[in-house]
């Protein structure tokens, strides 16, 4: 489906914001228009919704080298959604995947709901929120679950990160040069460059829970509510799974799947013997940039 307007558009399909336009640049990275698209067609790109945490549904190794053993499952993506409610400025969707643990052959039953919200638009701005609502149904006792939103986004662009506490990363893939940032004022800095392939995670006492992505053309922020006091279930291969996990996440394909970069936070986690249901709310915009 899409939604436009003078000026702009929203292309919404299967649980996932496919791309925004406005004042006549697109904002988001999709696969279509980029040569090298993944041959198994879940790298579609725009907003999308992973499941994590990513070593029980996707990894098949411990060692974040050999990307052969990383699968993104088709019960995550692309996923079987089912269209609820079609109209101009709101769509419903609903999935019930089953999940296979990689390592153990586990299965845990999932249910989604997600909503898609148009709150404005003109022909210089939009706005759009994204409601997640994530239920654990069967599992193992133990077993974690966190909503994982991913945005993937044109590479070259200066990615600002709000901090609520002394700046710090860990690495998922080979290590990001901590030199490439710049650090002040209760920000992050970083360009996007996708030259070398990496991942990094940021705890929730550190991530502020607002973060903008500038090109040439737009800027795209996007604000979660991110709960420091809440468990978060996502890690690097190798680091302890009893340990507090990373609400955001940054990753930088260096042409590999195609070329992009994504801005990525995960929901608190609900597991099989706690709380079953945690519902995830994301607000983006994006803007045209006047330069002097």
């Amino acid at each position: 489906m899409i939604w436009s307007w003078a000026g702009g558009a929203m292309e919404v399909a299967a649980g996932r914001v496919t791309q925004v336009s406005v004042g006549g640049h697109e904002a988001f990275w999709t696969a279509q228009k980029t040569e090298g698209a993944h041959p198994e067609g879940w790298n579609v790109g725009g907003d999308r919704l992973w499941l994590g945490p990513e070593r029980d549904w996707f990894w098949a190794t411990d060692d974040p080298n050999d990307l052969a053993g990383h699968i993104v499952p088709a019960s995550i993506d692309p996923g079987e959604w089912r269209t609820v409610r079609d109209e101009l400025g709101h769509a419903e969707f609903t999935a019930d995947p089953v999940l296979r643990h990689r390592r153990n052959g586990t299965t845990t039953r999932v249910s989604i709901t997600r909503h898609v919200y148009l709150r404005y638009a003109d022909a210089e701005r939009v706005d759009y929120e994204v409601q997640t609502e994530l239920t654990m149904g069967d599992a193992p006792d133990g077993q974690e679950l966190s909503a994982w939103s991913v945005l993937q986004v044109p590479t070259g662009g200066v990615l600002e990160v709000d901090l609520s506490g002394p700046w710090a990363f860990r690495d998922y893939l080979k290590p990001v040069d901590p030199t490439r940032f710049t650090v002040g004022d209760h920000r992050a800095e970083i360009r996007l460059t996708g030259t070398t392939m990496g991942k990094i995670g940021v705890q929730p006492d550190v991530f502020g829970g607002w973060m903008r992505y500038t090109t040439d053309a737009l800027t795209i922020e996007r604000a979660v509510e991110v709960q420091p006091q809440s468990r978060y279930c996502d890690h690097p291969l190798g680091a302890d799974p009893a340990g507090q996990g990373d609400a955001l996440q940054v990753f930088e394909d260096d042409g590999h799947y195609g070329g992009y970069a994504e801005l990525e936070h995960h929901s608190p986690a609900i597991r099989a013997n706690g709380p079953k249901t945690i519902l995830d709310v994301c607000r983006t915009a994006v803007t045209v940039r006047h330069q002097a």
